[in-house]
């Protein structure tokens, strides 16, 4: 499912394209996309909201894959979605907003039986 109308809107078309590549991040922007427009559809702080979609547009991916804005100390461009679009998606999701996407516990303690 590509970004729908609000997020096409804010996205430049090289993300759009680049997003339909990567099933995982489109789903990942939807979800923030989505929200902000169910925040604006009940009227939610409209100036706030457009403060934040300015912010992500300026974390949008390159071509490689990497945020456009946000690079470590070696200058070296991160991952998209980078610190930003998470830390976004958490405070308009909640924490386990992409349950099921983590690594199931192995070990001791972690209630997995492993074979003797």
């Amino acid at each position: 499912m590509m970004p729908r109308g609000d997020a096409a809107l804010h996205l430049s078309p090289r993300t759009v394209a680049w997003l339909a590549d990567h099933p995982q991040a489109r789903q990942f922007v939807s979800s923030v996309w989505d929200k902000l427009a169910e925040l604006e559809r009940s009227g939610q702080f409209p100036g706030a909201i457009d403060a934040l979609r300015r912010v992500l547009t300026h974390h949008q991916p390159t071509s490689a894959g990497r945020c456009r804005t946000c690079r470590r100390m070696t200058w070296r461009r991160r991952p998209f979605p980078c610190i930003v679009w998470h830390q976004v998606r958490f405070d308009l999701l909640g924490l386990f907003a992409g349950a099921g996407r983590h690594r199931q516990p192995t070990g001791p303690g972690s209630g997995t039986v492993f074979p003797r």
